[in-house]
């Protein structure tokens, strides 16, 4: 069985994209890539990264201001895929 999970934030600019992406690159293993066709609304960028790092990003970006940013659990089985909406914790 094929499965797959990981955690994503979709931006409401291109803007925000690049500058969390700036924020987290030196620290954490992160890769940019196209907002999952599961959500509709954003830039069309999203910021991906391991479900295991999820608590020490959300500690790193204390702080920031995530108007405009949403955060998602994608999860992939076979040909089965969904993105569940988080909440910022």
């Amino acid at each position: 069985m094929n499965e797959k999970t990981f955690m994503f934030i979709a931006f409401d600019s291109t803007h925000k994209a690049i500058h969390f992406e700036r924020l987290l690159m030196s620290h954490f293993a992160i890769e940019l890539i196209p907002t999952p066709r599961e959500v509709t609304a954003s830039c069309g960028l999203a910021l991906k990264y391991e479900t295991d790092d999820h608590q020490a990003i959300m500690a790193f970006l204390e702080g920031e201001d995530k108007t405009g940013l949403r955060l998602y659990h994608y999860y992939k089985k076979e040909k089965n895929s969904r993105a569940v909406e988080s909440e910022w914790r």
